[in-house]
Order: C-alpha cells, then structure tokens, then sequence
C-alpha cells in the first residue's frame, strides 16, 4: 500500500495475503517462462534475482504466519 492512501483504506490481511499470493504466482510463471527460454545473465544478475526470490519467500511466509496469529484477528473473525 502507498503511504499517501488514506487509513481509510486499509486492506484486511486475508486481502493482503491474497495479493502476495497472485504475484507470488505471476513471478512463478515468469520463472517458468525463463527456464524454458534460457537467456544468459552474469553471475551478478543470477545471485541478484536468487536474493531478491528469497526475500519474496521470507515475506510471504511471514505474511502467512502474522495472518494466523489470534491478534490480528478481530471480533467475528475466524481463520480458515
């Protein structure tokens, strides 16, 4: 979320979740996509993008255990 949205507007963090996932699944199939097209990148580029994969995995797993934890659920809400 951009920090010049208004409180307002502040997504649940099953949406937030949610969001994580599809571009969790658009960056798997680009992944996909390269394996089956291999172009050569430098070994710099390579360690990069292997950097930049591993902090998506840490942040969507974090997501998904903060989701999970009984403080972020409010009145009503249930996990599934």
């Amino acid at each position: 979320m951009e920090p010049s949205q208004s409180a307002a507007a502040v997504e649940a963090p099953q949406e937030i979740v949610a969001k994580i996932d599809q571009k969790a699944v658009r960056l798997s199939a680009l992944l996909r996509d390269i394996d089956n097209h291999p172009i050569e990148l430098s070994a710099e580029l390579v360690e990069r993008l292997d950097e930049i994969l591993e902090m998506l995995g840490c942040r969507i797993s974090a997501t998904r255990a903060l989701l999970h934890q009984p403080a972020y659920l409010t009145p009503g809400m249930s996990v599934a």
